[in-house]
């Protein structure tokens, strides 16, 4: 864990709700996102590194490939390259994955204290529901918000502060659970208590701005919760 202590509010103020970011957090499914933007590359024989495409990691699947453009000098357009992604990305997710460390543990903990619980990602809600699905978790979940129902993506606040509004809490109230950059910054921006999870295999190196850093799910910080 990082050095920093996560700061326990008064019984009155405790923490009231958990959001989930998935891809890095929930399920090990960033590779399968990087995988496919080396097939569609592949079409103009050309491919991207892992380490080149790791900046991008947590970013909306535009800014994604605005990037991808840039380092790599395309001549295509962004519009193409993304429905050309999106052709071929739900085939790489569908592998099945099971959850990363601590996750079911977590989730039938909070059920178990009626703590309410959402995802906040930057996939889009068809992404969410194949990955989910790959994993056995997708009727865990009943609130989702996504790139369909926001106007801004991470690292603005707007997937965040709608999925507290859909679970009706305070954001202030709520804990993100997160794994990149772009993620942290958005939970911080509205206003959230930001773990970063390493569990997965492009976990980063602990993040500036965030509250409480964790190896996995397993040591989530449940002293922190309402319930």
């Amino acid at each position: 864990m990082n050095p920093r202590s996560p700061v326990l509010r008064p019984e009155s103020q405790a923490y009231r709700a958990v959001i989930f970011d998935m891809d890095g957090v929930l399920v090990d499914s960033e590779p399968a996102f990087f995988d496919a933007v080396n097939v569609v590359l592949a079409e103009e024989g050309r491919s991207i590194d892992f380490e080149r495409y790791k900046r991008l990691l947590g970013t909306s699947v535009e800014e994604t490939w605005r990037g991808v453009i840039s380092m790599l000098n395309l001549r295509g357009d962004l519009q193409s390259y993304v429905e050309r992604y999106d052709g071929v990305l739900v085939d790489c997710l569908r592998a099945e994955k099971p959850p990363l460390p601590g996750v079911i543990e977590l989730l039938a903990e909070l059920d178990r204290r009626r703590v309410p619980y959402a995802v906040a990602s930057s996939s889009w809600q068809a992404w969410v529901d194949v990955v989910l699905d790959s994993a056995g978790l997708r009727d865990r979940f009943r609130v989702f918000s996504t790139p369909d129902v926001v106007e801004r993506q991470k690292p603005a606040p707007d997937t965040y502060l709608k999925a507290a509004e859909l679970l009706g809490e305070s954001a202030v109230r709520c804990i993100a659970v997160e794994d990149t950059p772009p993620g942290i910054a958005a939970a911080k921006a509205a206003g959230m208590f930001a773990v970063q999870s390493r569990a997965s295999s492009t976990a980063f190196p602990p993040i500036d701005g965030a509250d409480l850093v964790v190896e996995s799910l397993e040591h989530f910080p449940l002293a922190m919760l309402d319930g």
